[in-house]
């Protein structure tokens, strides 16, 4: 049971006794530690911290204390809850209490039909935990009502479910030092932008910045949305007008009413100068950049506007030090790009960038734990980070995958419940059925703005790591591909580091080009040449690692003196069709990668050389050699003993991805083509490891 603390009782409740009364049902779950009677927007109200004792905390997720807030009117107004902001916002308050959440009781008994109304088109509201006075009056010596009335508030309610940016504090997690680092450079004048994959969070952080720059009044922050067809449909000089309109309108400066194309440019450099002159610091985000740069396909005049805009603002900035830009989209080339159109770039080398990338794992286990908490959902770290690497720490994704998943829990499971990684394993694949418009949204502008840099996704998406890794050379798209945290370095090379992304892309190209598997198989009338060309490669790199490893003293080679032998007949290997032509080829791998390597073992003394010495020199190149020696053994009706047939079943699952061998039109070639495949890309990844 809760106590009154005696300064309450004292300084406040000794003044206001009739809210005795409705404080009994907050006894037992609280100490109510401190109160004050406070006036603010044009209405007073009655404020109280309350401590939540331990079996509270460990239902609802309470780390610190919570707001109560009494208005002593009979009647629900705006002012009320605008009050109530304000209270957050300043001390006491502020750092003190609980964001997410507070208690508001009212003497209008239809508070809660009240703010139903009120919130019903504010998304990221706080959750307003209401009771009327005569309801509170009433529960006296019901130690489970203010219990219930959380269960109802908080379990009912899915925290996880925002698409929009966010524009409040509320429900913002993480970047704070890149929010003071950016709100820095807008003090001092200096140019920032940022970039990353859509639904990072970038136009909450801009969101966040620009509350933040208001707050502390250092700044007039001016956000324009690229993409909204009446900016990204303007020419240059209408939009100049626009923004000269904005700031006109806001600081008090008189501007020209219309900009003329010739004119425009000589316009707004007076109005910057008059801000300058008034002492205005000015700051422009221009978010989604993309459609309104030299690289927008849907409206192609920004291709010569851009410069034109840009060198307008330039010149205003380079002459008057009260203006900055903060410049937000998926990719940096329009930082990057030096030349645009044989004209220098004005923004080429002034706007330092960083990317906006996924949640941290501390970040991802803070957000799941405090949203989790009120939905009745206790998020285990294990299961936190699991969540966070499938998903990339994708803010969105996060988000809409724990609001799915919550849905399907909920569907047999009373609220509070646990999540640990049995639970999310179970139902990731409904969720990410779910999340395929999440997915595609995510990546989307990738796509149509940046097809270079989507098509070497999508090469290491569908397993094609040969063409990726030749893609990969010298490449800038693979470096904005890392800084997105769509794929990651390895010690082989890149990898997938968003899976769920991944998995969709594969399957968007899959059904794209009507495949049967998401890995593409070589079309038949291109059978030959690949093969020839294949066969090549292969033969070329096995000389090469030959070389590389005979240079090393008492090094475990692979062949003998007279390196793999049925070289010819490899070379005279043709596309196969059917189990005789494949047991043929796999044969012929066999003995010249295989047997030879075996025979070198034994004439060397050593029995197991092949299980054991090449094992372990070859971690690359061993797993496609032993994957020939397993289909060889089974084209040719050979003992298999049970690791040998579960060594052959696992081949199979990951070469037709899971599918029956019934099920593929051509399975001989596939298993041809993913052999070769795998053992040239196992070669390159053994000479790589040894150059």
């Amino acid at each position: 049971m809760g106590t009154i603390k005696s300064d309450v009782t004292a300084q406040h409740l000794s003044k206001h006794p009739n809210e005795n009364d409705f404080l009994n049902p907050f006894l037992n779950g609280f100490d109510i530690n401190w109160a004050k009677r406070t006036r603010a927007f044009n209405t007073e109200v009655s404020i109280y911290f309350l401590s939540p004792l331990d079996h509270f905390k460990e239902t609802f997720g309470f780390e610190n204390e919570l707001l109560l807030v009494y208005s002593p009117f009979a009647t629900m107004e705006p002012r009320t809850l605008q009050a109530v902001e304000q209270i957050f916002s300043a001390s006491p308050a502020k750092g003190r209490v609980e964001t997410l959440n507070y208690f508001l009781v009212s003497d209008d008994e239809g508070v809660g039909e009240w703010l139903d109304g009120y919130l019903s088109s504010r998304q990221e509201a706080r959750i307003i935990v209401a009771f009327s006075t005569k309801e509170l009056k009433a529960a006296k010596g019901d130690e489970w009502f203010v219990r219930n009335t959380l269960n109802k508030y908080f379990f009912g309610r899915d925290l996880f479910n925002y698409s929009l940016p966010l524009v409040e504090d509320t429900y913002f997690f993480g970047r704070q030092s890149a929010i003071m680092e950016y709100y820095d450079s807008i003090r001092t004048c200096e140019n920032k932008a940022i970039f990353g994959l859509r639904k990072t969070g970038k136009t909450s952080f801009l969101f966040k910045l620009k509350r933040l720059c208001e707050s502390e009044k250092s700044a007039a922050v001016f956000y324009i949305d690229c993409k909204q067809p009446h900016i990204r449909k303007s020419r240059w000089y209408e939009l100049l007008e626009d923004i000269a309109g904005e700031v006109s309108e806001r600081l008090g400066i008189p501007h020209a009413e219309q900009y003329t194309e010739r004119k425009a440019s000589k316009s707004f450099v007076k109005l910057i100068k008059e801000c300058f002159q008034n002492q205005h610091r000015v700051c422009f985000m221009l978010d989604e950049i993309e459609f309104i740069s030299f690289i927008s396909s849907k409206d192609p005049h920004w291709h010569d506007d851009y410069l034109e805009l840009w060198q307008t603002l330039w010149s205003c900035q380079s002459q008057f030090k009260c203006l900055s830009f903060i410049i937000a989209g998926v990719n940096p080339s329009v930082v990057e790009t030096d030349l645009v159109s044989g004209v220098q770039n004005p923004l080429f080398g002034i706007v330092p960038h960083r990317y906006l990338t996924g949640f941290s794992r501390d970040e991802c286990r803070m957000m799941l734990r405090k949203l989790g908490k009120r939905m009745g959902m206790a998020f285990d770290y294990d299961a936190s980070d699991r969540i966070r690497d499938w998903y990339g720490g994708h803010p969105l994704l996060i988000r809409q995958a724990c609001s799915t998943l919550n849905s399907f829990l909920s569907e047999h499971n009373d609220h509070p419940f646990k999540i640990d990684i049995a639970a999310f394993e179970a139902q990731k694949s409904r969720i990410d059925q779910e999340l395929t418009f999440y997915s595609n949204h995510a990546i989307s502008e990738i796509r149509d703005f940046y097809p270079k840099e989507y098509e070497a996704f999508e090469l290491l998406a569908t397993g094609q790591e040969l063409p990726f890794r030749e893609r990969s050379k010298n490449n800038t798209s693979i470096l904005h591909l890392c800084n997105y945290q769509l794929i990651r370095p390895s010690s082989t090379g890149f990898e997938i580091n968003i899976p769920v992304i991944a998995q969709r892309v594969a399957l968007d190209a899959q059904q794209k080009d009507g495949r049967e598997l998401l890995y593409p198989i070589v079309n038949i009338e291109l059978r030959a040449s690949w093969l020839k060309r294949r066969i090549e490669e292969v033969s070329t790199d096995f000389g090469v690692l030959e070389r590389l490893v005979s240079q090393v003293a008492n090094a475990n080679k692979l062949f003998g003196a007279n390196s793999f032998p049925e070289g010819v007949r490899l070379s005279e290997s043709r596309p196969v069709a059917d189990r005789a032509e494949f047991s043929n080829f796999i044969n012929t791998l066999n003995r010249c990668f295989v047997e030879s390597i075996e025979r070198h073992g034994s004439q060397s003394q050593r029995s197991s050389y092949f299980w054991n010495e090449v094992k372990n020199s070859y971690p690359f190149l061993w797993p496609v050699l032993h994957r020939i020696k397993v289909y060889r053994n089974d084209v040719d009706h050979l003992h298999l003993n049970q690791v040998t047939t579960d060594a052959y079943f696992e081949c199979l699952q990951s070469d037709f991805e899971g599918r029956q061998f019934s099920q593929i039109t051509e399975p001989y070639f596939v298993l041809q083509q993913r052999v070769l495949d795998r053992l040239l890309l196992a070669l390159q990844k053994e000479i790589e490891s040894r150059s």
